[in-house]
């Protein structure tokens, strides 16, 4: 498997297209990063949070956007690329880039520095947490940047989606999740009797471009809320709440049909926190506070 970081390199002089307002109904990829960012400023004004650390920065743009809203803000980041980017337009908005490092979320060691300069009044990964391999232990770096009372916000990749996508992933999700403690046997009737009811060759996956792996190349997870929702108190947290964002008003194979009107319909939901997001979103943020 190919190298978190160097799909990100590769996308980084690109990435901050997906926050461009102005392109939000033409764009070619749904804009699921401006409504992910939207909800996140709206939760920190709602907070009258004064400050905020971000691990896993991309191109600088949500930070940005807190430091745009008058809080204290640092950051960090995995990759040199991505680094570069966010440190860029820090200095074209008149930011102080020396509080971007580089520092792996994974890794203590690379964040101590960051740490020190804290507390800050809230901490976020935003679209971090699919490419790490042990999620306790990044749940507690950056439980190092908050004290208690502190806010937590934590984005993850829905698996409760694939029920509503009937394609691959809804198989997957199937035998690996809901049927994980069953026989063989028990699986592949189930199999057998739903492949042919789903769309097997959805999502294509993406491969590899020009300039570095697709993102279906590197690791990717995807995160059951509940299950998630659980480790996080486990690690010390509590009051959690889920943002959810990215709508789906219909199964993916069948968005087509809607044109249009698919994208319009979709973004007409994304103010919305009901129990509806747990199964029509693709992806969530975790909202929750040190105990």
């Amino acid at each position: 498997m190919a190298e978190v970081a160097d799909h990100y390199n590769a996308s980084s002089s690109t990435y901050s297209e997906q926050y461009d307002e102005s392109k939000i109904l033409t764009s070619k990829e749904y804009p699921a990063n401006y409504f992910r960012l939207k909800r996140i400023k709206e939760r920190v004004q709602a907070l009258g949070l004064t400050s905020i650390y971000e691990l896993g920065i991309g191109d600088g743009s949500p930070l940005a956007a807190m430091a745009e809203l008058g809080l204290r803000v640092g950051g960090s980041d995995l990759t040199e690329g991505m680094l570069g980017v966010a440190k860029a337009q820090f200095e074209a908005k008149g930011f102080d880039s020396s509080v971007l490092t580089l520092g792996d979320i994974q890794d203590r060691s690379t964040l101590t520095e960051a740490i020190a300069a804290g507390p800050y009044d809230a901490v976020m990964a935003l679209g971090v947490l699919p490419h790490v391999r042990d999620e306790g232990v990044v749940i507690d770096n950056m439980s190092a940047f908050i004290e208690p009372g502190g806010t937590l916000f934590l984005q993850f990749r829905n698996s409760m989606m694939s029920l509503w996508s009937f394609n691959r992933l809804t198989m997957e999700f199937i035998e690996e999740e809901l049927l994980k403690d069953q026989p063989q046997e028990v699986k592949d009737v189930v199999r057998a009797g739903l492949e042919p009811r789903l769309a097997m060759d959805k999502p294509p996956k993406r491969e590899w471009d020009v300039n570095g792996p697709a993102y279906d190349e590197i690791l990717a997870k995807f995160h059951n809320p509940f299950e998630l929702a659980d480790l996080v108190r486990e690690h010390g947290f509590t009051d959690v709440r889920f943002h959810w964002y990215n709508y789906h008003v219909t199964p993916p194979m069948m968005a087509g049909e809607l044109g249009q009107s698919f994208r319009t319909a979709g973004i007409a939901m994304e103010d919305t926190d009901t129990w509806r997001g747990m199964f029509l979103c693709s992806s969530g943020v975790i909202e929750a506070t040190k105990a």
